[in-house]
């Protein structure tokens, strides 16, 4: 009879020891299924034409994986705790429970690893969070990075959030294999030179761009940058840039353009001497025939705001003039632009100055109401779609305290589109401080005028 017994419990544990093995396959299976579900290759298109899915994916079942583990461990704890009430319990037995305990330290370790069900309650989520956008991509890096962040304690953090949303360009689900390509990468090594392809990515509406955890190149042999004193007037050391990805290898190529390397709205901006150093300074005339031009003088324009201009915004193509003539007037600019053909960046840095990178298809990442002045030249110019002048002057608008300043420099259009856009500048409903129209002779077109203004946001009190 006690021989019976001895089978019977042999015969329940091995059923335990079965049940534990399948629950062992279907959290492998479960795990691996969120790195790569049969979803994500059923419906990702084959182009990166703008079409976009509905990402709608399934939610991800560790909620549902959590509590049949917990259910094997309380199972195999019992079964345990009953063969110790067996003083003299056989050596098959002895073998059992060994084998059982470490299966239950395994299991244990899975359970922690998954997330508290409570972490993220559905119902305090919107239902757009429900989604899963990380579903259409391939490359495991991007999905991680898409995916919501549950904060470790279950709880709400400072911000009311119980996670951390990441999110991506709308853009970048059109261009799938470039996202998936600047994500290719190895954790903790050296990332790819692939800057051009971000670049590409922004310009094109995949903005803001996806954190890398990787380590951005950086010139092979970095030297000490230039005292400030020095750094504004000197064309910084070739050594610190990355010139694998443009046509000029040097700082003197670009100056003396002779090849007309670089963008063609800023074919000068590199010769510091003779080009940059009298902007804003001394009037610049386009035909000396004509005492035309659509140019301001920092004098002039601070003058209109004695000791109120403080900090500001330059969004243009440039190499950081405009903030470095406004640094000697103790003001401090912030150039926001993007490398086209050169590195306007990498110049505006190296010469003491802050570059922001940012394309005009991105919101200001300044708060409401903080900045003295905003000025633009080169860039806002006949090219741009009117609804998407009306959004970028909107936002500009946010960020402009009441009584700044907004000056629009040298914008330049074609005579038969001035009424459209002056009007898109008068609905700002600003004072106008300066406000001029002249004609554009440097083609010798008839048909194009430069349009400057010097405008201040009303006050606009609440109501």
């Amino acid at each position: 009879m006690a021989k019976v017994n001895v089978l019977n419990k042999i015969k329940s544990i091995n059923k335990l020891i079965i049940y534990v093995g399948i629950l062992a396959t279907v959290v492998c299976i479960a795990t691996s299924s969120k790195a790569y579900t049969l979803k994500s290759f059923s419906f990702l298109p084959s182009d990166t034409s703008c079409r976009h899915p509905t990402l709608v994916g399934r939610r991800t079942n560790d909620a549902g994986i959590k509590p049949t583990v917990e259910l094997v461990i309380n199972k195999i704890q019992q079964q345990l705790d009953r063969m110790r009430n067996y003083p003299h319990e056989s050596l098959h037995q002895s073998k059992h429970a060994s084998f059982l305990a470490d299966i239950l330290g395994l299991v244990e370790s899975v359970n922690q690893s998954l997330p508290q069900s409570q972490e993220i309650p559905q119902e305090n989520m919107p239902e757009n969070h429900l989604q899963e956008p990380a579903e259409y991509f391939l490359t495991e890096e991007i999905r991680k990075y898409i995916r919501i962040k549950p904060n470790r304690l279950g709880k709400q953090n400072f911000m009311g959030a119980n996670g951390t949303f990441t999110s991506v360009g709308h853009a970048c689900f059109a261009m799938k294999d470039e996202v998936e390509a600047f994500m290719d990468y190895d954790i903790g090594d050296i990332c790819n030179d692939d800057w051009k392809l971000a670049q590409k990515l922004m310009v094109h509406g995949c903005e803001p761009l996806p954190r890398r955890r990787c380590y951005s190149r950086a010139p092979q042999l970095y030297t000490r940058p230039r005292p400030i004193n020095e750094s504004l007037w000197t064309l910084p050391d070739d050594r610190n840039v990355r010139w694998s990805s443009y046509r000029c290898k040097n700082f003197t190529c670009l100056a003396s353009n002779v090849t007309r390397k670089g963008f063609f709205k800023c074919a000068d901006c590199f010769n510091l001497v003779d080009h940059e150093l009298p902007r804003w300074i001394e009037p610049m005339y386009q035909n000396p025939s004509f005492n035309l031009t659509s140019d301001f003088l920092i004098a002039e324009v601070l003058g209109l705001k004695s000791g109120e201009i403080r900090i500001g915004l330059d969004f243009s193509v440039g190499t950081g003039t405009f903030a470095a003539r406004m640094r000697e007037q103790n003001v401090t600019i912030v150039t926001a632009t993007i490398n086209l053909g050169a590195p306007f960046s990498e110049m505006i840095a190296l010469r003491g100055l802050i570059p922001l990178y940012l394309t005009v298809n991105q919101r200001l990442p300044f708060f409401d109401n903080t900045l003295d002045l905003i000025h633009t030249t080169r860039f806002l110019d006949g090219w741009i779609d009117l609804v998407l002048l009306d959004f970028v002057l909107y936002d500009w608008d946010r960020v402009l305290r009441p009584g700044g300043l907004l000056w629009i420099d040298s914008f330049f259009c074609l005579k038969d589109d001035l009424d459209d856009y002056l009007q898109v500048f008068r609905m700002l409903r600003y004072k106008k401080h300066k406000w001029i129209v002249v004609p554009k002779f440097d083609k010798n077109d008839e048909r194009e005028v430069f349009f400057s203004a010097v405008l201040e946001k009303p006050p606009r009190p609440f109501r």
